[in-house]
């Protein structure tokens, strides 16, 4: 368990937060401009907003943990 917790800090500590947040995006506005929602732009950035917020906490929290390949 301990290892895949370390695992998973490890991949919020390297990850792209913009590249993902681009993709988010884009599948968020696809989605909800084939559903045919008239307010696609906004939803969209509203959902980007939360799933952003969501990253960034956990990048934060990954901070926190020493990454095990950079101690060596």
């Amino acid at each position: 368990m301990q290892r895949q917790l370390r695992g998973l800090m490890t991949f919020f500590h390297r990850m792209n937060i913009l590249m993902w947040l681009l993709g988010i995006f884009i599948a968020h506005a696809l989605l909800y401009l084939a559903l045919g929602t008239a307010t696609w732009l906004a939803t969209s950035l509203l959902a980007t907003a939360f799933y952003g917020i969501i990253l960034l906490v956990g990048k934060l929290i990954a901070s926190r943990y020493p990454d095990k390949e950079e101690s060596r």
